[in-house]
């Protein structure tokens, strides 16, 4: 009986740490913004990918402030975005998410 009881104390940890560890995905938005900064970089896998940072008004208790958020790009939008650099202006289809606690878009569709 103990047994059972440890085994699954462990399981639900395990299925509560999942659940927090995924991230969350909100709605799609179109980002149509001037690039800060541009990061190209390789993953573990060896995949390319580019992150963007762009600026992004918010508002909190009536105060409005400049963030900057991160904007990913993968797979086949690294060839098409390659040539972007800062000061350029992005516009693309992406969906909102938030990643360790930190707002940031991937994009969904390259727009011209």
């Amino acid at each position: 009986m103990r047994k059972f009881r440890v085994t699954l104390t462990v399981m639900v940890a395990l299925i509560l740490m999942v659940m927090m560890l995924t991230p969350a995905f909100s709605s799609d938005v179109i980002i149509n913004a001037k690039v800060q900064s541009v990061t190209k970089a390789v993953d573990k896998n060896g995949n390319t990918y580019i992150r963007f940072i762009v600026n992004e008004t918010r508002k909190l208790q009536g105060t409005e402030y400049t963030a900057g958020v991160a904007i990913m790009a993968f797979r086949e939008h690294v060839e098409q975005l390659s040539s972007i650099s800062d000061g350029d202006t992005l516009k693309a289809i992406c969906a909102e998410r938030e990643y360790k606690g930190k707002k940031s878009y991937t994009i969904l569709k390259v727009l011209p």
